[in-house]
Formats: C-alpha cells, structure tokens, sequence
C-alpha cells in the first residue's frame, strides 16, 4: 500500500505565520500609499490654474504652492506652448477665494539664495477668486548672476570714492600715516565721548524725572484745589439762593407796603381837599368878621411908618445951619 506523506506540525505553523507577515505587509502598503495619496491631495477637492513662462529652468513637477507660506498647492504637469513652457498648478479648492485676480505666481526660494525652491503666490488686490482654467502671471527668480550683478553695480561706485579719496591724498601731499594716526587718535577718543554722551543722557533722564515728579505734584494741588471748588461751590450756591429768595421776599413786602401807602395817599387826598376847602371858607369867614361895624375898629391894619425921602435933606440943613 503506498504510504501518504504527512508534514510535520511546525511546517503549519510556517505557513500561518508566512500569511500573517504577508497579510500585515500589504496593509502598510496600503497605509503608506493612502498617506502618500493623502499628502498629495488626492483625496481634496483641487482647482487648476495655469501660468506661461520663457523657460522651465528651476520648475519641476510636484513643486510645493505656497500662499502666505502655508503649502496650498503643487506644480501638476508642465508641457510646451507658443508662449514657452505653460505649467499647470493644482490648487486645493477651499483656499482658491483667497487667490484674487490679479495675483501673482513667483519663483523663489523658502530661505533667501540656498532654500528650497517653492512657487509662491502673491494675492493682489481683493476682489472676484480665480477661477478653474484662469491664467495667472508668473515672476521667474533672481539668479546668483543676477545677485552677483546687483552686488557688483553698488559696490563698485563706493570703490570709486576710495580710489578718489586715496587719490586726494596722494595729491594734497600730505602723509598717509599722519593722517591715519591723527584719525586713530580721534578713534581713541570715542570711548570718552560715548561716556560723557551717557552721563549727559543719565543727567537728563533725571532732570525729566524730576519735572515729571513736579508735574504730578502740581498736577494733585490741582485736583485737590478743584475738589475744594467743587465742594465750595454747592455751599455758595445755596446761600446765593437763600440771599436772592430773602430780597426778593423783602420786594414783594416793598411792593406791598407801596400798594398799601398809595391806598392811604388815595384814601387821604379827599380829606386833605375839604380841609383845604374849610380853611378858604373859614379865612373868607373871618375877613368878612372883620369888616363887620361892631369889630371893625378892633381889628385896625397895620401903618407902614416909612420916612419920605425929603425928610433927611431938610434935617441936615438945619443942623448946618
């Protein structure tokens, strides 16, 4: 009879844990590639925009976007055009209201000269958002020859005011090392100088101390002499109040009075007329008394005894004769 072959039990086990190591080795691919896909967005919503430059030197695909230095974005293909070289640009939807018309895409580096290259999208003036397909201006980089031309074209004018300055002194005659040593000596007076420049300083920030002190000083007499008013002024204007109610409480009793006094003087005036009245009729009485033949001797009128004028002439004859 032939015999069957049975393997032995750790080869089982082999092969269970041979599936384990595979069934955990396809799922971190898997992680790893969804981390990947997530990385690259291509779980999120993205909009593309394009721009046109001359050469793609510098500009590769996948290049980070960046807005305000966050990463929006990546390079998503470049292909040939009349204008040059048109590179597509995949931006997540939700910061495209962020990306106006108007815009502007540059290329630079994350650290000056020596970062790492990104596209950076400068937004312009606020208004309407790009929209899918919108083409958007581009500002290539600087290159380190552009760099070095700049550096060159500013400092050659300062090596030209040296040269005339060494050339000032060749030709005024005077020696170098005197003039170098008089400029160290003044260099060596600097120290002093800075010394005395921050002692005057010291003073000053004392002096305003003290009038700063001064001025809260006279600034509290102040308000102190102003709550003194304040308290005064409520008092004061109670008395007025009672002064002007007492004089004007006084007129109306002068008024009164007045009234009253004018009353009697009305009141009085008939009497006063037939006083007047009685005493012309007791005068007219008494004349016609007089007159009467029974009382007319006793009641004789008055003789003027005046001496005529002739008088004191004839007198002073006599006496001279």
């Amino acid at each position: 009879m032939p015999s069957t072959f049975v393997p032995p039990a750790r080869f089982s086990r082999l092969l269970l844990k041979v599936n384990a190591f595979l069934l955990i080795a396809l799922l971190l691919v898997a992680a790893f590639l969804g981390l990947v896909a997530y990385k690259q967005g291509w779980f999120v919503h993205q909009t593309r925009i394009h721009f046109v430059t001359a050469n793609a030197l510098g500009l590769n695909k996948g290049m980070p976007v960046k807005l305000y230095g966050f990463t929006v974005g990546s390079i998503a293909g470049m292909e040939l055009s009349d204008e040059g070289v048109d590179v597509q640009l995949s931006i997540m939807s939700e910061y495209m209201p962020r990306i106006p018309k108007g815009s502007i895409a540059r290329h630079s580096r994350e650290a000056g000269v020596v970062g790492a290259a990104v596209v950076d999208i400068v937004p312009g003036k606020p208004g309407p958002a790009l929209a899918e397909g919108e083409r958007i201006d581009f500002q290539p980089s600087r290159s380190i020859a552009e760099f070095i031309d700049d550096i060159r074209r500013q400092a050659v004018p300062a090596f030209n005011e040296m040269k005339n300055v060494l050339a000032q002194f060749k030709g005024s005659g005077e020696d170098i090392a005197v003039s170098l040593h008089s400029l160290r000596q003044e260099m060596e007076t600097l120290p002093q100088t800075h010394r005395d420049l921050r002692k005057l300083l010291a003073t000053t920030e004392r002096a305003v101390a003290d009038m700063n002190r001064q001025a809260g000083s006279a600034l509290q007499a102040t308000e102190r002499a102003v709550t003194g008013i304040e308290r005064a002024v409520p008092e004061l204007t109670t008395k007025l109040g009672v002064a002007i109610e007492s004089i004007d409480g006084a007129a109306q009793q002068l008024r009164k009075t007045g009234e009253e006094a004018q009353g009697t003087i009305q009141k009085a005036q008939p009497v006063l007329e037939r006083g007047d009245a009685v005493a012309r009729d007791a005068g007219e009485v008494f004349n016609a008394a007089k007159r009467v033949w029974p009382l007319s001797d006793s009641f004789s009128e008055p003789i003027d005894r005046e001496l005529p004028i002739d008088s004191f002439d004839a007198r002073g004859k006599a006496l001279r004769h």
